[in-house]
């Protein structure tokens, strides 16, 4: 997609943006691989002149997966960053897997699978076709599976 080449502390660095979705990145610096997790992106308009001075950075490393949020929230499904929604893959009721896509949203002037985090059952959705949603705007709730199963296990 893009490449970068880059000053870091003096020492030069190539990185390559391969992949990038709402939720990870796939870069390759140096030559070496690594996939990176977004936890949020945000977008500043701020003049040249206002800038603020570029940091020093010792290193790079991958970034880990986002810790599941509590537990009132683990099943919400939130926009990462504004956007619209071009598709919805899914519909109240239907069972899904982590990984799965759940929508396909643009934003940035980019295309963005938005996937589950968990397995789990729709339980809601918030959002349609042609919608413009804020970032962090819940847009459809899983509730997970592991959650069903314990509700089970207590009905009976």
């Amino acid at each position: 997609m893009r490449k970068y080449d880059l000053q870091i502390n003096d020492k030069p660095y190539s990185v390559q943006l391969l992949e990038l979705s709402a939720e990870e990145a796939e870069l390759e610096v140096n030559g070496k691989k690594y996939r990176v997790s977004i936890d949020r992106i945000t977008e500043t308009m701020a003049a040249e002149s206002e800038a603020p001075p570029m940091r020093s950075v010792s290193s790079a490393q991958p970034v880990s997966a986002p810790a599941h949020a509590e537990s009132a929230d683990v099943g919400s499904v939130r926009a990462p960053i504004p956007g619209s929604i071009m598709a919805v893959f899914v519909k109240v009721g239907d069972k899904v897997q982590a990984g799965q896509p759940l929508f396909k949203m643009e934003a940035m002037k980019m295309e963005n699978e938005i996937n589950a985090q968990l397995d789990g059952t729709v339980s809601a959705i918030n959002v349609s076709a042609g919608d413009s949603v804020n970032q962090g705007q819940e847009m459809m709730v899983i509730a997970p599976a592991e959650m069903l199963k314990n509700r089970r296990k207590t009905d009976a």
